[in-house]
């Protein structure tokens, strides 16, 4: 029981993430949002994974050794922020129109 409240955080995060994936990937499909949002569902994607291994490795007897996955986990929060950060900077570019006016 106490694994499972260590873990907890970790995949409650895991799905919101792999959630947002999913509907960042449907809503792209269906024509609601331009293609540019898929780099924050790419984004959301490498932290989800990223979660599920930490939730992984959360107890001292966990599934999977800290270890063994502590390289995987850097390089997919590393990724993930980028792109996350990637589509933000695109994001308040559209968002933000200046006019110059003489």
């Amino acid at each position: 029981m106490e694994t499972l409240w260590l873990a907890l955080p970790y995949y409650i995060c895991s799905v919101a993430a792999l959630g947002t994936t999913a509907m960042t990937v449907l809503t792209v499909l269906r024509g609601v949002y331009p293609r540019r949002i898929l780099l924050l569902g790419a984004g959301m994607l490498c932290l989800g994974t990223s979660f599920f291994l930490i939730a992984a490795t959360a107890a001292p007897g966990g599934h999977v050794a800290r270890a063994a996955v502590a390289w995987p986990i850097r390089m997919l929060d590393a990724a993930g922020g980028v792109l996350w950060v990637t589509w933000l900077l695109l994001a308040v570019k559209a968002a933000v129109r200046v006019e110059k006016r003489h």
